[in-house]
C-alpha cells in the first residue's frame, strides 16, 4: 500500500506517512481505535486525507465518515486537504456557519460534535477520525463519540498527552505510529533550535520585560514572536519593545481577521521584528518563517508548550536553525518529546492556562493573581549548556526526562555515583565529550547546582541504556550522526568550578 500522488497537487509522500497508513489498516482491521503521534509540520493532515480515501473505497451507501478538529478554521484547513484527494462533491462541513451533513465525509469541530450526531441519530458512521485529539477528553465531546458508535476510530496529534501527568486519552487504546521530533530532525521536517537561558545578569529577576528584551537584541534577527499574558499585556509590551527600536505590534481576539492578517504578513516580509500574541500559536497555526521565539509566558501546561515551540521549529527556505529564548527555563519543566498518555482512566482538572482568561474575569483582584508575572529563572553559562545537552538528548530518546526533584544540595552519594558512571560519557560524539568528561571531577560535581547534578546523572544513565545492547555484544555504540549536541561555549568560565582542595574535603 502507498499514498499516491495527488492530482492537481504536487505532493510527495514521505517514508512514515505511508509506513503509518499501513498500520493504521492493520490496527483498524484488528478493531482497535488507535492513535498517531506525529511532530507539528510533519504533514498528519496529508495522512489523515489518506487514511479516508482508503475507507472510502469501501464505504457503503448510506454510512458516514466523520472528522473532527478542536477549532472552526481547522475544519476549513482539514476540508480542504480531504477534498483534494476524494473530491470536493464528497466532502461537508458543519459547525456554526455551516451545516452540510447529506455528503458521505463530515468535517466537524469538537463543539459541533453532539448537535451533528443528534441531527444523524440512527445513521451508521463507518469510521471516526479526529485531528489534535488531546482535546478529545471534554465531555461534550465524549458524550457525542458514545452516541456516535463508530465502527473505528482513528486519532492523530503532535501532543498525545494532557496537561497533567494523572490524565489519560480515554477514546483511544494504542499508537498506530511515532514520527518523533528526532526523526522530523533528521528528516529536516524541522530544524534544530538555540535554547538560550538568562544568566541572571544585568536585571532584576522580577523585570522579566527588561530581561527578554536583552535576550531579544543580543540573540535573535529576523521574524519573532513573544507571548503575552492577555491582550492588555499583549499592548503593553508591544509598545515596550517599540521604546527599544523593536518593530512590534500586537496581535489577538479582538481584533478583525483581516488586521490580524494583516499583520501576520508585515512579520513575514520584515515590515514588523514581532508580535506580541496571547494565543497565536495554538492547533492549525503554520508561521514556518519565524525564526525565533520568546517564551515570555510561563505556561503551565505541556500541550500549549509543545504548540508554541513546535511552530518555530518548523523548517523554511534559508532557516537553518530556531532560537528559543527561555527565560523561565520551561524547557528544562516540559520537553518537546513526551510520553503517551492514552487508555488509562483519566482525572480532568482544571487547565491552568486558559486563553486570556484574566482579560474576561470581572473581579479585579482575582484577575491581578492570574496575570501575575513569575520572576525569571537565571542559569548560569554551564547549568546551561548541560540542561541543553540533556534536552537535546531527551528529544532523541537517548535520555528520558527524570521524574525526580533534584535535592536540595549535592550529596556525597551523587558525587559518588557520578564517578563511577562517567565511564559513560565516553558514548557522546567528539565535540562535547571532552569538555563534558571535565566536568564530572568530584570537587566540580559538588560546587554545582543540584539541578545540574541531576541533569548530568540522567545523560550518564541515559548513555549507559542507549549503549547496553551492543555493549552485550562487546561492540561500541555510536550516537547516530544526526544527533547534533551544543558545543560548550568558548567563553565559560570553566575556572570558576575549581575550589583549593584544601578548602573541600574530598567526597570520595
Amino acid at each position: 500500500m502507498s499514498i499516491q500522488y495527488w492530482q492537481g497537487a504536487e505532493y510527495k509522500p514521505r517514508k512514515w506517512q505511508e509506513e503509518a497508513l499501513i498500520e493504521i489498516v492493520r490496527m483498524l482491521r484488528e478493531g482497535n481505535n488507535p492513535i498517531v503521534s506525529a511532530i507539528m509540520g510533519s504533514g498528519k493532515s496529508v495522512l489523515i486525507a489518506e487514511v479516508i480515501y482508503v475507507a472510502m473505497q469501501k464505504l457503503k451507501e448510506g454510512r458516514k465518515i466523520i472528522v473532527t478538529a478542536p477549532r472552526q478554521h481547522l475544519v476549513a484547513q482539514l476540508h480542504e486537504t480531504i477534498a483534494n484527494r476524494v473530491g470536493q462533491a464528497n466532502v461537508g462541513m458543519f459547525y456554526t456557519h455551516r451545516k452540510e451533513y447529506k455528503k458521505p465525509i463530515i468535517v466537524t469541530c469538537n463543539a459541533s460534535a453532539f448537535s451533528l450526531c443528534n441531527i444523524l441519530s440512527g445513521t451508521q458512521v463507518s469510521l471516526l477520525v479526529g485531528d489534535e485529539v488531546h482535546g478529545t477528553e471534554a465531555d461534550n465531546f465524549k458524550e457525542a463519540f458514545k452516541i456516535i458508535n463508530p465502527a473505528c476510530a482513528v486519532g492523530f496529534t503532535a501532543t498525545p498527552y494532557r496537561s497533567n501527568d494523572k490524565e489519560r486519552l480515554t477514546l483511544f487504546k494504542d499508537v498506530a505510529y511515532r514520527y518523533t521530533a528526532s526523526d522530523a530532525l533528521k528528516d529536516g521536517v524541522i530544524v534544530p533550535w538555540r535554547l538560550i537561558h538568562w544568566d541572571g545578569t544585568k536585571a532584576d529577576a522580577d523585570d522579566v520585560d527588561k530581561i527578554c528584551v536583552d535576550l531579544i537584541r543580543m540573540h535573535c534577527r529576523g521574524p519573532g514572536i513573544v507571548s503575552a499574558l492577555d491582550i492588555n499585556d499583549a499592548e503593553r509590551f508591544s509598545a515596550y519593545l517599540e521604546a527599544f527600536n523593536i518593530r512590534a505590534s500586537a496581535i489577538h481576539s479582538k481584533q478583525s481577521d483581516a488586521h490580524r492578517k494583516s499583520l501576520l504578513e508585515q512579520l513575514k516580509n520584515g515590515e514588523l521584528h514581532v508580535l506580541v500574541h496571547v494565543n497565536l500559536l495554538s492547533e492549525g497555526v503554520n508561521l514556518p518563517y519565524l525564526k525565533w521565539i520568546c517564551l515570555r509566558r510561563p505556561v503551565q501546561a505541556r500541550v500549549r508548550f509543545v504548540q508554541e515551540v513546535g511552530r518555530v521549529l518548523r523548517s523554511y527556505p534559508g532557516k537553518d536553525f530556531a532560537t528559543i529564548l527561555d527565560p523561565h527555563d520551561l524547557f528544562s519543566m516540559h520537553g518537546i518529546q513526551n510520553e503517551e498518555m492514552i487508555g488509562e482512566p483519566q482525572i480532568i482538572e482544571i487547565d491552568p492556562d486558559i486563553e486570556e482568561l484574566a482579560t474576561l474575569l470581572k473581579d479585579t483582584e482575582l484577575a491581578k493573581q492570574l496575570v501575575k508575572m513569575p520572576p525569571a529563572v537565571a542559569k548560569g553559562h554551564l547549568d546551561s549548556w548541560v540542561a541543553r545537552l540533556l534536552m537535546n538528548l531527551t528529544t532523541h530518546g537517548v535520555c528520558k526526562i527524570s521524574k525526580f526533584e533534584p535535592t536540595p544540595i549535592v550529596t556525597k552519594g551523587q558525587v559518588v555515583h557520578v564517578h563511577k558512571m562517567r565511564w559513560a560519557s565516553k558514548f557522546l560524539p567528539g565535540n562535547v565529550r571532552g569538555d563534558f568528561k571535565s566536568l564530572l571531577e568530584p570537587l566540580r560535581i559538588i560546587n554545582m547546582k543540584p539541578e545540574t547534578v541531576s541533569n548530568i546523572i540522567t545523560i550518564l544513565h541515559g548513555l549507559a541504556n542507549a549503549s547496553r545492547d551492543k555493549r552485550k555484544q562487546k561492540r561500541y555504540w555510536k550516537m547516530p550522526s544526526h544527533i547534533v549536541l551544543p558545543p560548550m561555549p568558548d567563553d565559560l568560565p570553566m575556572q570558576g568550578l575549581l575550589f583549593l582542595a584544601d578548602k573541600v574535603d574530598n567526597p570520595i
